[in-house]
């Protein structure tokens, strides 16, 4: 099955790029393409770096590629694009690696990181260690599938589950008594509304922050659960091509992204298609879940329902502390002004709670950034 997806998806590729097959056999002999850059295309075709390839992440890759070229792609744009790309992630893994590589022998000695980041990344690069020489090379960060670190197993949700209560010493954690920076993630968990949580609804909770977004269709409605990942826009795609009854996206628990881009370009494909967006009175939804609604057409947003916003994080500098003209925000700000919410709600997310927190908004602010909409 999956060599079959495979050969379908680089049908689609070629279908996508050659346009007309007369017109390029007519061409000069020197301008026909030849085979020389296909497995770049084959690799930057696998979206979600999984080893395979389906043809909804083929077809979010074409996307792309069409929007940047704003014009038929033949199939030597594509190769020189995918040659280009290619080259720049390298270049942006290089970078990672270098600013971690502290004595610059082209090898980093996990023992020498216990004082780098706290000792933190002395724990990160263990993962990446996978052959266990304790040594970790360009190759095995290049290799590494940055997902599947950022999501926590069964045993490793119990567990941080187990150390949360340890710290209230009950079971139960009562809202009205937790500190202020941590009470707006807290919060997020306390599913049926009654001012404490329970080990219940933190597992529920941090299982769903866990496992990259699902939907479930059940007539004209998709219920999505789960955490954004750099699968969404080919999910998002799926859905809209295989279920054309669609009409709105129901989001129950989507504690935010792991990848912003692929959030913003799936948000904008659920935006182009015209479906609403709704959250019940028990959704919860934060960070890059709370972009990924507003994308709706229409937003509904039920009494009781919790959207959780803070700054985005993973930079040297906080996101406060960069110009406001740095490119960094372009994208977010162009998002913003084409699903019509104020661009104003960019730079209040930035400094409502910082990356490490999250802040609940309240109705009047859900009206003030035309959060609802009808």
């Amino acid at each position: 099955m999956k060599n079959t997806i495979q050969i379908l998806s680089l049908a689609i590729l070629l279908a996508s790029c050659a346009g007309n097959a007369e017109n390029i056999l007519e061409k000069p002999s020197e301008s026909v393409p030849t085979s020389e850059g296909i497995p770049d295309l084959i690799e930057i075709l696998d979206g979600d770096e999984n080893g395979y390839i389906n043809p909804y992440e083929a077809l979010d890759v074409l996307l792309q590629l069409n929007k940047e070229q704003n014009g038929d792609l033949s199939i030597n744009d594509l190769k020189s694009k995918a040659s280009a790309y290619l080259k720049e992630k390298d270049k942006e893994i290089l970078e990672m690696f270098n600013e971690v590589d502290q004595n610059k022998d082209g090898e980093i000695q996990i023992d020498e990181l216990d004082s780098f980041e706290g000792g933190f990344m002395e724990e990160f690069a263990k993962e990446i260690d996978t052959n266990n020489d304790e040594v970790v090379t360009f190759s095995e960060m290049k290799n590494f599938d940055f997902t599947a670190l950022a999501l926590a197993n069964e045993v490793e949700i119990n567990e941080r589950i187990h150390t949360i209560f340890e710290e209230y010493g009950n079971n139960v954690i009562d809202l009205a008594k937790v500190d202020s920076d941590k009470l707006g993630r807290y919060t997020q968990w306390d599913e049926n509304r009654d001012g404490k949580v329970s080990k219940e609804e933190a597992h529920l909770y941090l299982t769903a922050d866990n496992i990259p977004v699902e939907f479930t269709v059940e007539g004209t409605t998709a219920y999505m659960e789960g955490v954004i990942t750099s699968a969404l826009p080919s999910k998002v795609l799926q859905l809209i091509f295989e279920h054309p009854e669609l009409t709105t996206i129901e989001m129950t628990i989507v504690p935010g992204s792991i990848d912003d881009e692929a959030n913003l370009r799936a948000g904008l494909y659920v935006y182009d298609r015209g479906l609403t967006t709704k959250l019940n009175s028990r959704s919860a939804v934060a960070s890059g879940g709370t972009d990924f609604f507003l994308a709706g057409k229409q937003r509904i947003v039920e009494k009781g329902a919790i959207l959780g916003v803070h700054s985005w994080g993973g930079g040297n500098v906080p996101a406060t502390e960069v110009p406001k003209e740095d490119p960094v925000h372009t994208k977010y700000l162009e998002f913003y002004e084409k699903v019509d919410v104020p661009t104003s709600f960019y730079w209040y997310t930035l400094e409502v709670a910082p990356a490490e927190n999250m802040h609940t908004m309240t109705e009047e602010e859900i009206k003030r950034y035309k959060v609802r909409k009808n």
